[in-house]
């Protein structure tokens, strides 16, 4: 399945359950947002300090970030004075602090928020390829999952029962 399919199920997911709340509308409402050009990809690139996953970049190149998750969908939008990545970044910081050894993930490697909640408390990160399949990081409020491909995060946003990720990057 590509990521126009997964993208449109999910929304498509999204949008039904945003209608079917009683009172409508209690869940986060779906905003597709226009897709990221070119030149903010590549902006977003060098930002992050890694090449972006290839579904990633797929799923920017059909809406510059998702919202209706409890997590924002960062796009390069979100990185504007003021916007969510700020967020994402202080996240990050708190998680660099808070021992991600204990999960397998070195202090040095590179990670960039995809993802975060209002409140910086849990996120996802895209994690520079080095010795693991494993590209993203959900973690925070107790969580640590890793998933090889963008899609997967989705996936796993969506229904979490949809697969089993690795809790840690440790044998």
């Amino acid at each position: 399945m590509g990521m126009k399919d997964v993208v449109g199920q999910i929304v498509a997911d999204l949008a039904r359950e945003y209608f079917a709340d009683s009172p409508v509308g209690a869940s986060p409402r779906p905003v597709i947002r226009p897709p990221a050009d070119p030149g903010a990809l590549a902006a977003l690139e060098r930002r992050s300090g890694q090449s972006l996953e290839q579904g990633y970049l797929a799923f920017l190149s059909l809406t510059d970030g998702l919202e209706g998750f409890s997590l924002l969908l960062l796009g390069c939008r979100d990185w504007e004075p003021g916007g969510m990545g700020e967020i994402g970044e202080a996240f990050r910081e708190t998680t660099l602090d808070s021992d991600p050894e204990d999960v397998g993930v070195t202090p040095e490697a590179p990670l960039f928020p995809v993802a975060v909640n209002e409140d910086g408390s849990q996120g996802v990160f895209m994690i520079a390829p080095a010795g693991s399949e494993e590209r993203f990081w959900l973690t925070g409020e107790g969580d640590s999952f890793f998933f090889k491909e963008f899609a997967d995060v989705l996936g796993f946003l969506a229904d979490p029962g949809s697969c089993e990720p690795r809790e840690s990057l440790l044998p």
